[in-house]
């Protein structure tokens, strides 16, 4: 079961980083299916937190890590607006004051490297982790991120 997941990290992280450095992908592109590959695990950790799903030590700490691996490689790829007719629901205000975007990235990064750091064995460990990584993107989205239509 643990290569199993092992594998499924190792191989989400790869395409990630096959579909980053792909040609033919716009920035804007690349940092939704990064983005998207964080939402995925996201609620895979929530199942957990909210005891929908049994709480897996091993596959928790494998979610965090895709996570963080997504994270980082769309954060420089907020660098520059989308261009004119691409579809994002990231908000201008990203490009308007950068630095604040950042610092949300940033802390995102921060929260999961320590909730990694950690590696949470049970599900009383795990959960104020996941509350900060989840406040971090609650945070952002409030601020940077368009409702969906």
């Amino acid at each position: 079961m643990t290569k199993k997941i092992t594998l499924k990290a190792v191989l989400i992280t790869t395409m990630l980083a096959a579909s980053a450095s792909a040609g033919g992908h716009t920035a804007t592109e690349q940092r939704i299916i990064a983005m998207k590959a964080v939402g995925g695990e996201m609620r895979t950790l929530g199942g957990m937190a909210q005891g929908k799903v049994a709480y897996d030590d091993f596959a928790a700490l494998s979610a965090l890590e895709t996570m963080r691996n997504a994270a980082a490689a769309a954060q420089p790829l907020f660098a520059a607006p989308p261009m004119e007719g691409e579809e994002t629901r990231a908000m201008a205000a990203i490009w308007e004051d950068g630095s604040d975007f950042d610092a949300q990235m940033n802390a995102m990064l921060a929260a999961l490297d320590a909730a990694i750091a950690a590696e949470p064995a049970d599900l009383a460990s795990f959960t104020p982790l996941f509350g900060a990584v989840a406040g971090t993107c609650k945070a952002c989205h409030e601020k940077y991120r368009a409702p969906e239509e």
